[in-house]
């Protein structure tokens, strides 16, 4: 019954609408910073906590250790003082109806609380996760069965012509920078159960923390939440890995370089672009509606129209800008057939060219303005999503009033300010390209 319940809860959340979404912010007396945002309409809580823990802070022969630390935190702790099992945790969890999981990105590690907001129910789940944060175990067992599973998706994944075109592409776009690393079988080999232990205690404390929660909760009970959560952990964290600044100019030779790697696959895939923003940079709505009329707007795309529709080249082509707290790339790809593959690569470098030089026409700013606009209210349409936008704006340090503004800012930019972003931003000669499949 307690399953049904929360599976029925689940399925009203898509539906949930806001005028607004203030977004309440202080930081609590333990040093946490803490967002929250007030939905009562249907008796649920999220929360998201975000550390500075994340694969930035790998030493490079045990790339992935943030990744294994994260993943092993719930996999077995001393609850209550008593040593309580994976499967224990899970057994509990599911008795109330409650989800619980750490991850780990680039930048940062994460925690997600989800729980219906009975007051039972939810200091049932905060006082589990204390008392997990407090004593994971890093079980030497289980993490050797967790790097069994991860080399063994490392080794199928290396094998298709999309993995290997992603981490090529990042090692020429980053270089010698954290962004540009990927793990592999040899690095994750390297990690002990030790290295995690160190790499937890040294980086997961409250201090630096960035907490969001979005539900039926008032403030005055999301402080004594925080307060209950946070309380096994330590003060401050002894290290704060955030990611090394992105040198824009460590490519300045790169003349438009092509990296071609060979590969059996039927098709030729493809990934040209560069570093270009970090989220907080004031030419971000700029070179959002710019993307959208070059390569981020499906069959109207410039990147569309040229590659598909007067080549016949590609069935799908596009472009997309991805900034984060620290510079992000700008990014076009597609697949080919393997002989089309130099012509397609010229006809992308051509089309983005022009697209830096003259910009968007006036029809198609308008069209990319009102898509994007119109399609606003899809993005905060549920808890999770809003969840997930003002966790972006805690970790990013983005003014509160961003999902407010975010469709005025949207169509208050013009045509002159996006050809001026992308002449900035982007640089053909510096554009580096990679060919997996190539002939």
């Amino acid at each position: 019954m307690k399953k049904i319940l929360l599976t029925f809860l689940c399925a009203l959340a898509p539906v949930i609408s806001f005028a607004g979404i203030p977004i309440q912010h202080w930081t609590h007396a333990n040093g946490a910073k803490v967002y929250l945002v007030e939905a009562k309409t249907i008796p649920m809580i999220d929360i998201q906590v975000d550390w500075f823990a994340g694969s930035v802070g790998d030493p490079d022969k045990k790339l992935g250790l943030a990744f294994m630390t994260a993943g092993l935190i719930d996999k077995g702790s001393r609850v209550d003082g008593k040593l309580v099992s994976e499967s224990e945790i899970s057994d509990r969890l599911a008795d109330l109806g409650a989800g619980l999981s750490f991850s780990a990105g680039a930048e940062k590690a994460s925690m997600r609380l989800r729980t219906l907001s009975d007051v039972q129910r939810r200091d049932s789940l905060v006082n589990m996760a204390a008392q997990i944060l407090k004593a994971p175990v890093f079980d030497k067992h289980i993490l050797a069965r967790e790097k069994a599973r991860t080399i063994a998706a490392i080794k199928e994944s290396d094998l298709k012509p999309e993995v290997i075109l992603s981490k090529e592409f990042d090692r020429q776009m980053y270089g010698q920078h954290p962004f540009g690393k990927s793990i592999t079988v040899e690095t994750i080999q390297a990690i002990t159960d030790a290295d995690a232990r160190h790499f937890y205690a040294a980086r997961y404390a409250v201090k630096g923390s960035k907490i969001t929660i979005v539900g039926d909760i008032t403030r005055q009970d999301a402080d004594v939440l925080v307060s209950k959560l946070m309380s096994t952990l330590p003060a401050e964290a002894k290290v704060i890995t955030m990611a090394p600044e992105v040198n824009l100019f460590e490519k300045k030779d790169a003349k438009q370089q092509v990296i071609k790697i060979p590969h059996s696959a039927q098709q030729a895939h493809i990934s040209m672009g560069m570093p270009t923003i970090a989220r907080k940079n004031p030419d971000y709505f700029p070179m959002l509606v710019g993307n959208y009329v070059l390569g981020g707007g499906g069959f109207v795309s410039r990147l569309t129209k040229e590659v598909r529709e007067k080549r016949g080249l590609a069935y799908s082509v596009y472009s997309y800008v991805s900034p984060g707290r620290q510079v992000g790339p700008f990014v076009a790809g597609m697949q080919t057939k393997k002989e089309q593959a130099d012509l397609s690569v010229e006809v992308m470098k051509k089309t983005i060219s022009d697209f830096i030089e003259s910009g968007p026409s006036d029809t198609e700013m308008l069209a990319a303005k009102n898509n994007l606009v119109n399609g606003f209210p899809l993005r905060i349409d549920s808890n999770k999503k809003i969840l997930d936008n003002v966790a972006s704006i805690a970790w990013n340090d983005l003014p509160l009033d961003t999902l407010d503004t975010w469709t005025k800012q949207l169509s208050s930019v013009t045509k002159e300010q996006v050809i001026a972003a992308y002449k900035k931003h982007l640089d053909m000669d510096k554009l580096v390209t990679v060919i997996v499949g190539a002939p």
